[in-house]
């Protein structure tokens, strides 16, 4: 299996549409009673935000940096602006790409670097001004198997539930991911609607120990006509799980690893002189269909695969 391209096209599948940027606004979201807190005040304590992953199951590595300025509407500038990432344990170090646009108001960085399981980087944002913030993760082990059983017969509720070997020390995520084509023949537009799983897991002694989760495919289709409203024929094209196991930065009071820019409860932060979250991970997304031995006579560990589609 190929590696999937992380971030940026996991942002794209998700379909996730608004970004907090400048990270000292959220910070008044918790702060509000406090009269003495002024975010736009000039300090030589944080001096950018960094937030994203480093995924080892991906080809293509992407965090977001923004720039603490005195006024949230105003573009960042990356002028001066150079951000590495470095394996502490080989001591390789390469100078991330600037992808040359903003995302609501950050800057977005990339690199082909090969990131390894369990092994740790550090990421650093400098400015020529000599400021800099920088954030130490460390990658997880290889996701180990997974198990995926259709539910199905008569009085049972359609769907499928899937297990996760109980080794992984923190499951970041896990998603039921639909692939739909609204109208098919005339309008034909696709579309990816997720249904977060993380938050239902629980823990079963079966397959030798493991967590589990029950989607309901009635259910979560339900879901999407009332989003599409009536009148909209819907073609369901493929179900995906996505799984993703986190390093020890990992923090359980995270959602999702999609929503690592809105985490900043308090002072939440793992950059030194900094702002935001960075964790390792390691995603891989299955079909939601049984997985056989080659004869068909039993159950067996599910292969990953790739996205059966990235969102338009």
């Amino acid at each position: 299996m190929n590696k999937n391209t992380g971030l940026f096209n996991l942002r794209q599948l998700f379909n996730i549409g608004t970004f907090f940027t400048f990270h000292f606004c959220l910070f008044t979201l918790f702060t509000a009673c406090d009269d003495s807190f002024q975010p736009f005040q000039e300090n030589d304590t944080y001096f950018f935000s960094i937030h994203g992953y480093l995924d080892a199951s991906a080809d293509t590595q992407w965090v977001r940096v923004g720039t603490i300025r005195q006024n949230i509407d105003e573009l960042p500038d990356p002028e001066g602006i150079r951000v590495t990432l470095k394996d502490l344990q080989s001591g390789e170090t390469v100078v991330m790409n600037d992808s040359v646009f903003t995302s609501q108001n950050v800057l977005n960085f990339w690199t082909t670097m090969d990131i390894k399981h369990e092994q740790t980087y550090e990421i650093t944002a400098e400015h020529t001004d000599g400021n800099k913030s920088r954030v130490t993760v460390t990658t997880p082990t290889g996701l180990p198997s997974i198990n995926i059983v259709p539910q199905c017969g008569v009085g049972v509720s359609p769907g499928a539930r899937i297990f996760i070997d109980d080794t992984v020390e923190h499951i970041a995520d896990l998603q039921s991911v639909w692939y739909v084509i609204l109208n098919p023949g005339t309008e034909n537009r696709r579309r990816i609607y997720t249904f977060p799983l993380r938050n239902i897991l629980t823990h079963t002694s079966g397959y030798r120990g493991s967590y589990t989760a029950r989607v309901y495919w009635d259910r979560e289709l339900t879901q999407i006509e009332q989003s599409v409203g009536l009148g909209t024929e819907i073609s369901v094209t493929a179900r995906q799980f996505f799984v993703a196991a986190a390093g020890p930065e990992w923090d359980d009071n995270i959602s999702s690893i999609v929503n690592l820019e809105y985490f900043l409860l308090g002072t939440a932060s793992n950059v030194e002189n900094g702002l935001g979250y960075v964790v390792g991970v390691c995603s891989k997304w299955f079909r939601q269909d049984s997985c056989l031995t080659p004869d068909r006579s039993n159950t067996a560990p599910c292969v990953p695969e790739e996205p059966f589609w990235y969102h338009d």
